[in-house]
């Protein structure tokens, strides 16, 4: 609020927080005369696996990255201090090509002073672990009333994150994601090949009402080209200026890999994830390059006041 003539100020009482490193810390002020606040919280998403290598023998396409939990919590105004600071966490990177595992996203957080070290600082965190905490596919786990200082004196809702998708088993198809309710997707998994050349497919994020599906590569056979990379992941919100949307806030994981079955060609690589969403699963390549997997969407920090 502009104190004088009680003139209400809108960009105090709707901020957004984005990622700003690993010791991006950022200063959040309360706004006086408010009686309510809300924070909104994801975590970065996971970074997908990348697809195998070895044309001679079967190879299954990387598998996409876990998302971020999603977490809500409303304060009363006099119970939070009048200066937070807040931590956006940061998506993964993708594995490297032969397998290698995407990197975990990491936690955010709002706390009485920037340091994370004491459980006495931090108010509340985005969830109880980060997404691919302990393998690619890993979804962020919800907070507990252990993860909130003052819960008794909050309203919490916190849902866990969604597993990745699975990379395609050689010839199999990797298996597609389909959003489950939450406002952010897992990835999905690259493409395999079986060791006589036979290709897989990759998988998609399966579209809902009117978002769009998210496409995986195609597949190349011929010597020395590159699969097709899966699509980033799709977002209704590319930022948040300006009070209209024509869309409620929806986000996607990146979409899986192309696989080449050659022994020269090269796997695509999977799809970038939107905020707090998993990167995509790397398809598989020859018997030297297969896809990286995609990386893992940055988190989110929304806070609220009424």
């Amino acid at each position: 609020m502009i104190d004088t003539f009680n003139i209400n100020d809108n960009s105090l009482r709707n901020q957004v927080f984005y990622a700003n490193g690993s010791n991006g810390w950022q200063v959040w002020n309360k706004p006086p005369n408010c009686n309510l606040i809300n924070f909104f919280l994801l975590g970065g998403g996971a970074g997908g696996q990348g697809g195998n290598i070895g044309a001679t023998s079967n190879r299954n396409g990387g598998a996409g990255g876990g998302s971020s939990s999603v977490t809500y919590v409303t304060f009363p105004a006099f119970a939070v201090p009048d200066t937070l600071y807040i931590l956006v966490g940061s998506g993964g990177s993708g594995g490297t090509s032969g397998g290698g595992q995407g990197s975990a996203g990491t936690l955010s957080y709002v706390c009485s002073i920037p340091d994370t070290s004491s459980v006495f600082n931090i108010l509340m965190r985005s969830g109880s672990a980060a997404a691919g905490a302990i393998t690619t596919t890993t979804a962020g786990a919800a907070i507990t009333a252990a993860d909130i200082l003052l819960a008794e004196a909050a309203f919490v809702s916190s849902y866990v994150g969604q597993t990745g998708g699975a990379g395609g088993v050689t010839s199999a198809a990797a298996t597609n994601v389909t959003p489950t309710g939450i406002m952010v997707t897992a990835g999905a998994g690259g493409a395999g090949c079986t060791s006589t050349g036979t290709l897989g497919t990759s998988a998609n994020i399966v579209g809902i009402l009117d978002f769009p599906t998210i496409s995986g590569g195609t597949n190349t056979a011929s010597a020395g080209a590159t699969a097709n990379p899966g699509n980033n992941g799709f977002s209704t919100r590319e930022n948040f200026i300006g009070p209209n949307f024509k869309y409620p806030m929806f986000f996607t994981g990146g979409a899986g890999g192309g696989a080449a079955s050659n022994a020269t060609g090269v796997g695509g690589q999977g799809g970038n994830g939107q905020y707090g969403c998993g990167g995509g699963g790397g398809g598989v390549g020859g018997n030297t390059t297969a896809g990286v997997g995609g990386r893992g969407g940055d988190g989110l920090v929304i806070i609220t006041v009424s």
